[in-house]
């Protein structure tokens, strides 16, 4: 059996959806207040600066009925891509945006697994430009196609658990998946049979060897599904009862789910390649047949076209990416917001990513780079973090362990200035590194209310701990009072004490209605509070005098 778990599409974003009257804030708060219209156009592009792009599936009703708005005569010269600038009142509004105003109101009240993304993706372009001058590595030549490929190519794309998506460099050329098809191919296999199934025939540690060398481990095993050998019995395992042509279209279908609409082909001249020059696999695999890997009543032949078909599958950096997002969102796509595969079946597959995924140099790559990954002979390869993105790289230039040069530059890089790496988050990390999933601003603020609440319960430990997380005991809130104004108020004299013996500034500030704290404690009858201020202030006045007084040496 596969994993236990319902097929359905995630309700995640069900719970913003049902919000009372979302569609009726987002529209008070960024409508034309002279026309009582909302641009569409003017939408789409505070929602593209958050990261979310005008072909996101999400927004997909929404922009078609914009597109086919009953008030227009024809409908016949509007293209799909075509941004409409419609500007529409309350109740068409209201009408059109349906489900999407789920992913609409997280992106503009800044809720996205990146909050900052402009700053985000501006540091990541730094790093795309500084790696395209690595010009090191070869193009794959044990085929003719993968051998025709410009090593000038250089593209990238990402995309968060939020569907947040940018691309870079030339995002449309189309590439075969190679050994990136492994780490899907392996996921599709344990959603289907599950983890007991699927490792009765496959292990899962790191061989050590090279990734098509014919060995198996102490069990007779492939070692992991990241090489060959684990690879080809893995593709022996999905529907194994059907014919090649419905095993093929199975696992396709799979891996448009992954891709959520996105490019999703086929190469058949790489097919065709592949199975001439497969003499290695072809050994493989006649080994793992004198071991008795295999299910009984295996073709080795409809196995192996049905791995080089795989590995035929071609996509393009923009969509990679999703496919890497929905890895790192437990199986659900962030587009579709469709499960795809269930969460032990993505745990799994990252774990072995992590170990396994970029062939020799997968110890190297981990150490360094801390993050689950996988390369392939085209020039591929993806980058997971787990929770947050995935990245997808496209340079065809290897290095000598068959991995995209510029692609492990810009790992590395990537995680020197973000902390990303698996155990960038223990106690005492980096400083210089940037965390983007924080919001600055918001954290300040929070903690700022956060002491305030504190000062109001007399809860003196929650205001230590804060201070001690860098809070700043003068800070103010909006309307310009400090937390001996809110203790002032509240009566409370141990954290007025408190606070009065650390205080460095006038224990007597202003806020912005003119009012001092002493003025909240005499207006709620706090006579302590009084009295405790006044001392003080009395205190203060002194220490100041005998600072200017013309006999202090």
């Amino acid at each position: 059996m596969g994993c236990i778990r319902e097929r359905q599409f995630s309700t995640d974003s069900v719970s913003s959806r049902g919000a009372p009257h979302i569609d009726d804030a987002v529209f008070d708060l960024y409508r034309n207040p002279e026309s009582e219209t909302l641009s569409s156009s003017g939408l789409l592009k505070l929602l593209y600066e958050t990261g979310i792009r005008r072909d996101d599936p999400r927004l997909a009703n929404f922009l078609h009925a914009i597109r086919h708005d009953e008030r227009r005569h024809s409908v016949l010269d509007i293209t799909s891509n075509e941004v409409i600038n419609e500007n529409l009142d309350r109740e068409t509004f209201k009408r059109y945006v349906g489900d999407a105003i789920g992913i609409i109101a997280k992106a503009l009240k800044k809720q996205l697994v990146i909050p900052d993304w402009p700053a985000f993706i501006t540091v990541l372009g730094e790093i795309f430009e500084s790696c395209r001058d690595f010009n090191d590595g070869n193009v794959a030549t044990y085929i003719p196609q993968l051998a025709r490929s410009d090593p000038k190519t250089w593209a990238m794309a990402v995309c968060t658990i939020d569907g947040q998506r940018r691309s870079w460099g030339a995002t449309q050329v189309p590439f075969c998946l190679q050994s990136v098809s492994k780490p899907f191919t392996y996921a599709i296999a344990m959603d289907e049979l599950g983890a007991e199934e699927v490792h009765k025939y496959i292990g899962q540690e790191p061989s050590g060897r090279l990734f098509n060398e014919i060995c198996l481990d102490h069990n007779h095993k492939p070692h992991n599904p990241m090489i060959n050998a684990g690879a080809i019995l893995v593709a022996s395992l999905l529907k194994r009862s059907n014919s090649l042509a419905d095993r093929f279209d199975f696992a396709l279908q799979y891996f448009k789910r992954f891709a959520a609409g996105g490019f999703v082909g086929f190469n058949n001249a790489v097919f065709l390649s592949e199975r001439e020059t497969a003499d290695r696999n072809y050994a493989l695999s006649y080994y793992m047949r004198e071991h008795k890997c295999f299910p009984p009543k295996t073709s080795l032949q409809d196995t192996l076209d049905l791995y080089f078909q795989l590995c035929s599958i071609e996509t393009n950096v923009d969509t990679l990416a999703v496919m890497a997002a929905t890895l790192a969102n437990g199986g659900v796509s962030p587009l579709s917001e469709e499960r795809v595969v269930c969460n032990r079946a993505v745990r799994d597959t990252l774990s072995l990513m992590y170990s396994c995924g970029m062939y020799d140099y997968s110890g190297q790559f981990a150490f360094k780079v801390g993050l689950p990954a996988k390369s392939g002979v085209s020039g591929d390869m993806i980058i997971v973090v787990p929770n947050v993105m995935g990245i997808c790289l496209f340079s065809p230039p290897l290095d000598q362990l068959g991995n995209t040069v510029r692609g492990v530059k810009f790992a590395e890089q990537f995680v020197e200035k973000f902390n990303f790496h698996n155990y960038d988050s223990l106690v005492y990390s980096e400083t210089h590194k940037i965390d983007p999933r924080k919001k600055i601003r918001e954290v300040k603020h929070e903690s700022v209310s956060n002491m305030m609440y504190a000062a109001t319960t007399g809860d003196i430990s929650s205001i230590q701990r804060y201070l001690l997380l860098g809070a700043s005991i003068a800070e103010r809130d909006y309307d310009d009072r400090t937390v001996l104004h809110v203790a002032a108020a509240h009566g409370n004299e141990n954290v007025l004490k408190f606070l009065l013996q650390r205080w460095q500034e006038s224990p007597d500030p202003l806020d912005r209605y003119g009012r001092k704290p002493l003025d909240d404690a005499r207006e709620f009858g706090h006579s302590n509070c009084v009295e405790i201020l006044e001392r003080a202030l009395q205190k203060y006045i002194a220490k100041i005098q005998e600072k200017n007084s013309p006999f202090t040496s």
